[in-house]
């Protein structure tokens, strides 16, 4: 009884591992061909998979239960065998994010290496060009004068070319006397026009000594507190800022001129002093500021505003209020000045008086040697 039952037993075991080979067979390696099949199939003592699978049905069943309760032990084998990982559709999404993630920042690196030349380019050009709008403003305020001379000269040329060949055609003159007449002509045009520019682009301090003077003698407010008539003085300061000839964006523009002017004045009751600025607009004059301080008996000095007010008066950073200073103190000095012409007159009448007693002196030492001889 004991041969029968160890024989089926290994029977079973060697259908089981028959049964797992053909198995593997079946899903790993590609299907074998119909002739090898059919070889195969002639062999005898083979048995076939259909046979093996519904020989084992039943038991396999029990075998694979028992299989997959019981823990494998770890083998050579497991070691080496690959394992996919337990959620592909996450791999899948974290390299799909990966990508996008590494192209934003490839795109974001790229977009600063060609930002980073692009601004410093900019700020270099930038730089280059105010430096460049500085220089061309230092070369003309160093060589002004020659190169509006120059200008003069090839205006001049130019003109007596044209009116000596409008000449020649209509008017038959002499060489000689076409060409000097018509140069002087010349000469005479070039001068007035450039006299006239530099009456258009500069600011004459008198003419606004004079603008000024006209308004304060036709202020009613200003005649009553002071009194009729009012009259200026030599003493005058002045300070021009701006004008001359200046690049911005590369274009030439010329800038425009200013004038601050204070002056005293006197009229029948009261003194004052007057600060006046000016702006050359477009070859007009443009008073900004005329105002009026004038000193009281009690208190401090009153400030009368007959054009602009106190934010026009701190216009340039007080500049008319530093012009006033030296001003007032050579008002103040007036008479320390005038003591000191008197001191100096009366030493110098002193001086004369002694060279003169000492040449009478040796006139009449002079006088007893010859008359003793």
């Amino acid at each position: 009884m004991s041969k029968p039952s160890s024989s089926s037993t290994s029977a079973r075991l060697i259908r089981g591992l028959l049964l797992r080979r053909l198995q593997y067979n079946d899903h790993h390696l590609p299907q074998p061909n119909r002739s090898f099949s059919s070889c195969t199939s002639t062999i005898p003592n083979v048995p076939s998979y259909s046979a093996i699978r519904n020989f084992s049905s039943k038991t396999n069943t029990s075998l694979i239960s028992q299989f997959q309760h019981s823990k494998p032990k770890p083998s050579f084998s497991n070691i080496f065998t690959f394992k996919p990982p337990h959620n592909p559709p996450n791999l899948s999404f974290t390299s799909t994010g990966f990508r996008f993630f590494s192209s934003v920042n490839n795109a974001n690196f790229a977009k600063k290496i060609f930002d980073k030349p692009a601004t410093a380019l900019s700020s270099a050009f930038s730089r280059y060009r105010q430096a460049i709008g500085l220089q061309f403003e230092a070369f003309f305020k160093r060589n002004s004068l020659f190169l509006f001379g120059a200008t003069a000269v090839l205006l001049c040329a130019l003109l007596w070319r044209i009116m000596f060949g409008i000449a020649n055609t209509f008017v038959g003159l002499s060489e000689g006397m076409a060409k000097y007449g018509f140069l002087a002509l010349s000469s005479a045009i070039v001068a007035f026009a450039g006299l006239y520019i530099r009456s258009r682009l500069t600011i004459n301090p008198d003419k606004v000594y004079r603008m000024a003077m006209r308004r304060l003698n036709t202020s009613a407010g200003i005649l009553e507190v002071m009194g009729a008539p009012l009259s200026g003085t030599e003493l005058r300061a002045y300070v021009m800022s701006g004008g001359g000839l200046t690049l911005k964006n590369f274009k030439p523009s010329l800038r425009t001129k200013r004038c601050f002017l204070i002056f005293p004045i006197r009229g029948s009751e009261r003194k004052g002093l007057v600060s006046v600025e000016v702006k050359n607009k477009k070859g007009q004059y443009d008073m900004k500021l005329l105002a009026v301080d004038i000193p009281m008996a009690s208190g401090p000095d009153q400030r009368l505003f007959l054009i602009g007010d106190e934010e026009e008066y701190k216009v340039g950073g007080g500049l008319i209020s530093e012009l006033r200073d030296p001003v007032v103190k050579a008002m103040a000095a007036i008479k320390e000045f005038d003591d000191l012409d008197q001191i100096e007159e009366e030493e110098d009448a002193e001086r004369e008086l002694q060279e003169a007693e000492r040449k009478h002196r040796e006139e009449i030492e002079k006088l007893e040697k010859g008359g003793s001889q």
